[in-house]
């Protein structure tokens, strides 16, 4: 196995399996807390692409790259070759980096747009929540009717996705009075500082993961560094 080619791996392992294990360890915190924690849709939504952003960044790039096959000179050492292909092939290249990466920004931008009505609640049974949610349009003066998933007051209100193993509850507003929306999460972020947490058998899964993820982050970081110092 040639230099470049391990270079390649250390530096994907860097990039992707980083910013995936600070995560995980995120979510294994929320998932050791006692009490429930209540966060908006985007937020999530945000962590999960900062969770993936390397595979986003790093993977994507080296799958495009290996379309070009400049790229596989250099995975073979032959640099010359490298620059001969690359100087025939950037424009190409950079026109599938540029759409690429535009599909992925935009790609967020939508998911980011479509999840503003949104609350994920992490840490609590889904019975509890259901509970906690009730008495909190019992306050607003809007008793509930559950029809499946979906749960109105005269008029569809939300939609409940229950991860009854990872104790996690998303709520998803449907209908369009938002000012309601806003009032029932500052009612519900107040009624999960009441409600304990019960023992979560995720939390040790993503801990673990974390670390492992971590650690191979951090062994490909080292293996870079003595390779780079080696080079002097």
């Amino acid at each position: 196995m040639n230099a470049p080619f391990i270079l390649v791996i250390c530096i994907a392992n860097v990039f992707c399996l980083a910013p995936l294990s600070i995560y995980l360890f995120y979510l294994a915190i929320l998932a050791r807390r006692d009490r429930p924690t209540v966060i908006s849709g985007p937020w999530d939504f945000a962590g999960l692409t900062v969770g993936l952003s390397g595979f986003f960044v790093f993977g994507g790039g080296i799958v495009l790259s290996l379309l070009q096959s400049n790229f596989r000179y250099w995975l073979r050492g032959n640099l010359e070759a490298f620059r001969a292909a690359w100087g025939s092939e950037k424009t190409a290249w950079m026109v599938i980096s540029t759409v690429y990466f535009l599909g992925i920004v935009c790609g967020i931008a939508l998911t980011l747009a479509a999840r503003r009505r949104s609350l994920v609640v992490y840490n609590i049974e889904p019975i509890d929540f259901e509970s906690a949610i009730v008495d909190v349009f019992e306050q607003l003066g809007r008793p509930l009717e559950r029809r499946g998933n979906l749960w109105a007051a005269g008029v569809p209100l939300f939609e409940l996705d229950s991860f009854e193993g990872g104790r996690t509850v998303t709520l998803r507003w449907v209908a369009e009075d938002l000012v309601l929306f806003q009032e029932a999460e500052r009612l519900l972020r107040q009624a999960a500082r009441n409600l304990a947490a019960h023992e979560n058998p995720v939390s040790p899964w993503l801990t673990a993961c974390a670390g492992g993820a971590g650690f191979w982050a951090a062994g490909s970081f080292a293996l870079l560094l003595v390779y780079f110092f080696s080079l002097k």
